[in-house]
């Protein structure tokens, strides 16, 4: 698992503050990824900022940083922007929450939440390649533009075959008709899943896109053409 979505809300300290920042118009771009096998989690962002009488977006750097979780994150410079990121071990709690307070000493809050998949399992073994199959996954139900991306690796060569589904609201498990299973050649297969949500948000002249994939443990499983 090498590469790295989920609900989340924009807030100001003061509920009532309406006004746009006189510095302009800013934005933030986030990503959250927690690698169960590891239980590893890699947090970044990246701010930026269009200065009154200018079209383009500019990097902004808040007085005193960003913070995820309440941990103060590093400051990276890549191609020469700053980039805000912080990586941790440990269980993972769906709750994420980047922070940080502008040149006003307005505080901003980006907060993020995405149910993890901590166990899934199959309705038949082994699987055919004729034949249709459920999975079902112990965790919250999907939600609303969340997705499922299935990860299979052939043990024997490391074949990847990916299968991205946009799942319905509610749904706690995903039906692979035969046509489906076809895909994999018979033999034994290592499967994860990863659930994925982006969301956009803009209001009072801030605007932001989050990111968030969890990485469920490994499976292997073995697929015949009985």
């Amino acid at each position: 698992m090498k590469q790295a979505l989920f609900l989340f809300f924009v807030a100001a300290a003061s509920a009532g503050c309406s006004e746009t920042s006189p510095a302009g118009k800013r934005s933030a771009e986030c990503y959250v990824r927690y690698l169960k096998p590891e239980s590893q989690l890699s947090a970044e962002v990246v701010l930026r900022e269009i200065p009154p009488g200018q079209s383009e977006p500019q990097p902004y750097t808040p007085p005193g940083g960003v913070r995820f979780g309440g941990s103060l994150m590093r400051e990276l410079v890549l191609q020469g922007a700053p980039v805000y990121r912080l990586e941790q071990g440990g269980g993972y709690t769906p709750e994420h929450e980047f922070t940080w307070s502008d040149d006003q000493k307005q505080k901003h809050t980006i907060g993020m939440n995405l149910p993890a998949i901590t166990a899934f399992t199959f309705s038949v073994a082994p699987l055919s390649r004729k034949k249709p199959a459920t999975c079902t996954w112990t965790g919250a139900p999907l939600e609303k533009k969340e997705m499922l991306v299935f990860m299979w690796e052939r043990t024997s060569d490391r074949k990847t075959v990916p299968m991205e589904i946009l799942g319905t609201p509610g749904q706690q498990s995903i039906e692979f008709p035969a046509a489906q299973l076809a895909k994999l050649e018979a033999g034994d297969w290592k499967l994860y899943l990863v659930r994925k949500k982006t969301s956009d948000f803009e209001a009072q002249g801030f605007s932001a896109r989050c990111t968030a994939e969890y990485y469920s443990d490994v499976d292997t499983l073995t697929v015949t053409d009985l």
